[in-house]
């Protein structure tokens, strides 16, 4: 009598192993635990037809058809029973397990390249050329945002590892970079989100009182989307949706928290604790849930609008470096999904009536442009801090975002503020920000290169005074029909210029302390250091959102005025202002109690008055006599600097124990990614201006990541530019 057969027809179809329980764990991961038994069907075993791998072209398929040529779903490819397409935002488990029928089969290869864009001259044969040679290296150009989106928005979307299988096998599954199976993350994210009453606070606060800053998605589309997800007869379950689609709603309830104030984030129901405890998790799960999806591979706009939003907390939460590295990745995908692309042509937001696959159009255009431009600032203004960027105005020909309304999508006038406003202004100040790169980099001599930061300056201030749109103006009073963004992005627009006039001027500030020519540039950002404290100041005192790159500025603002003060003698007026001002930022940052910006802030600052209060305490007469009886006896003896800047990078920055300080803290340089945190922490209070200062030892090559690039401090700013001088 035969033995009986232990692994299920699926597992041995697929050459895998099985744990011969009935249905097994490969099935259930896979979503066909209905379909797993022992018998063959068809009238027996044939190994003509069940020893062959399953093949994607009519066969049952158990792999993803080549990304290269379309982005479907597994789910739609290891099943062929027709069904409606689905919500971009869900996968329910009937649609998990149907198949692609004969009427929604994709195209050959040459019709599904898209049309060759109509920006330049580039022909067909041309672009199919290109786009051939990308399919060689795994890569798709589909040059039309909108016919990939609509592709993209008919993949039932899967979640789980094992719905979603990568090239290296059927086994990929088994854990990831996180720690844990696919499974237990999966079950771990389902714990982390709050109430449906809470999640739909979150996103409420997110779309009307931050929304307006990054305009990274449209609003009504995600209430629709989030909606469409409650339906189900579980409500939100992680484990039946699009995975990127999760880590986009996780990066938005990150921002709210960390935008909203105690008082209102105590009346969603969270306390402090569990607030700051909760931002750090759902930033780690929104990019856990992108490497569960692949979304490196699996290229979606959710991923790109997942990472952009990521910024409003990632800085506060000390994740600087993850975020920088998060962008260039959005960039890559942003750049695959054609967003640079996206020119005005077929314009239907014009027409008085739109039908809704106008609408539907329109909106998907809007959205694309609206994330393309948000990494257009990213890169921008991280000009002063790396010295370089990526994205060429010349070489993308996606306009602005359009100036409309956007429940439906009409045109506003043009005095009447949209939820783009903001972000197109931003869009306009950043975009000067290569031109000044390239034109002091082209310049050979120290006038000429001084020539050009004044030219800049100059446009810098004509941008902020007849530049604006009449409802950002300060001069102009508030309507009330206006939205409650309004004064808001006045007082962050104000800031704004003031710190890109600082770093417009930033590489002649070391020279303005001592060289008479470069006064100017002294004086103009002593100003501007003064109004973004002022502004900030205010900002903190109004309801409206607490953002990260307020605390930022005001960061980059005492620095400048800090090191005016070793170049000041202590019987001058500014002398006891400006120092006053640096005590008053420390304690304005000492607020913000669960931000690494603030915390980095305070203890850099606090260094600095402590090493200009020990040089002035050593500069009495009798030293500085002495001094100068030895250096006139000793004509070999280098020239001493009033800042010793080695040494007080040695103090600060030495061997790690600031390091050290902060991740005993629970506010590493880089927190940790890490998605289960089991251990119990010990909540720190943020230093008080009075604390005395920390003996810190970051290396010096990553003092720099101790804030985020649009601060503008990195390595070569603020050591190597600003403090190297003589006396």
């Amino acid at each position: 009598m035969p033995k009986e057969r232990q692994t299920c027809t699926e597992c041995s179809m697929r050459r895998q192993k099985c744990d011969r329980n009935v249905p097994c764990s490969r099935c259930v991961k896979r979503g066909d635990a209905d379909k797993c038994t022992r018998i063959w069907p068809e009238g027996g075993y044939d190994p003509k037809v069940h020893r062959i791998y399953p093949r994607t072209s009519g066969e049952r398929s158990g792999s993803i058809a080549s990304p290269t040529i379309t982005d479907t779903s597994p789910a739609a490819t290891i099943h062929n029973v027709s069904e409606p397409s689905l919500h971009p935002s869900m996968r329910t488990p009937a649609s998990a397990q149907s198949r692609t029928s004969p009427q929604t089969q994709h195209p050959s290869l040459p019709s599904n390249l898209g049309p060759a864009p109509t920006n330049g001259p580039v022909t067909d044969i041309d672009n199919a050329a290109t786009t051939l040679e990308f399919l060689t290296w795994g890569r798709s150009k589909l040059s039309d945002y909108d016919l990939k989106a609509l592709e993209l928005l008919k993949e039932p979307h899967n979640s789980g590892p094992a719905l979603v299988p990568k090239d290296s096998g059927p086994d990929w599954d088994a854990s990831s970079g996180f720690g844990g199976t696919g499974a237990a993350q999966i079950s771990f994210l389902q714990l982390l989100l709050p109430s449906r009453r809470q999640i739909y606070q979150l996103v409420e606060y997110h779309v009307n009182s931050i929304l307006w800053y990054h305009g990274c998605f449209h609003g009504p589309t995600f209430f629709d989307e989030l909606n469409e997800v409650y339906k189900a007869p579980g409500g939100l379950q992680i484990r039946d949706m699009d995975l990127r689609w999760a880590a986009f709603l996780f990066s938005i309830m990150a921002a709210s928290t960390t935008c909203a104030s105690d008082q209102l984030a105590s009346s969603w129901g969270f306390k402090k604790h569990e607030r700051a405890k909760l931002t750090r998790q759902w930033y780690k799960a929104t990019v856990t849930c992108l490497n569960l999806a692949d979304y490196m591979w699996r290229h979606h706009v959710y991923s790109v609008q997942a990472i952009a939003v990521l910024t409003m907390s990632a800085h506060v939460l000390g994740f600087s470096n993850t975020q920088s590295t998060l962008l260039g990745a959005a960039l890559k995908i942003a750049q695959g999904l054609g967003l640079q692309r996206l020119g005005p042509e077929e314009e239907t937001s014009g027409s008085l009536m739109l039908t809704a696959a106008q609408r539907d159009k329109a909106v998907k255009r809007e959205t694309g442009r609206r994330v393309w431009a948000q990494l257009c600032i990213q890169d921008w203004f991280s000009i002063p801090f790396s010295e370089m960027y990526s994205i060429q105005k010349s070489h993308f020909s996606s306009p602005r975002p359009s100036h409309v309304d956007d429940a439906t999508m009409q045109p506003l006038p043009e005095d009447f503020p949209a939820i783009v406003s903001f972000p197109n202004v931003l869009v306009d100040i950043a975009s000067v920000m290569p031109q000044i790169h390239d034109a002091i980099i082209s310049s050979n001599t120290l006038y000429t290169k001084y020539e050009q930061v004044l030219h800049y300056d100059d446009k810098m201030r004509t941008l902020a005074s007849d530049g604006l749109p009449r409802f950002f103006s300060m001069r102009e009073p508030i309507s009330p029909d206006w939205p409650a963004f309004v004064p808001w992005a006045r007082r962050s627009l104000t800031i704004c210029f003031a710190h890109k006039i600082i770093m417009i001027h930033r590489a002649f500030l070391g020279r303005s302390f001592t060289e008479q020519a470069f006064d100017f540039t002294r004086r103009t950002c002593m100003a501007a250091a003064k109004t973004i404290l002022k502004e900030a100041r205010q900002v903190y005192d109004e309801e409206g959102p607490m953002l990260w790159i307020d605390q930022a500025f005001m960061v980059a603002a005492g620095i400048t005025l800090a090191l005016d003060i070793f170049h000041r003698k202590s019987n001058e007026a500014e002398y006891e202002e400006h120092r006053r001002l640096v005590d008053n930022t420390i304690s304005m940052l000492g607020k913000f109690e669960h931000s690494m910006i603030a915390l980095r802030g305070i203890r850099l600052l606090s260094s600095l008055l402590a090493e200009q209060a020990r040089l002035t305490a050593d500069q009495t007469l009798e030293n500085y006599r002495k001094r100068t009886h030895d250096a006139m006896n000793d004509l070999s003896q280098p020239k001493k600097q009033k800042f010793n800047v080695p040494k007080f990078v040695e103090n600060f920055v030495g061997n790690d124990s600031f390091t050290h300080s902060l991740r005993n803290a629970n506010r590493g340089i880089e927190s940790s990614m890490d998605l289960f945190e089991p251990e119990a922490r010990t909540p720190v209070r943020t230093p008080a201006p009075q604390d005395p200062v920390f003996t810190s030892d970051l290396g010096y090559e990553t003092f720099e990541q101790l804030f985020p690039p649009h601060t503008g401090i990195s390595n070569n700013f603020l050591f190597e530019d600003l403090l190297n001088f003589d006396i």
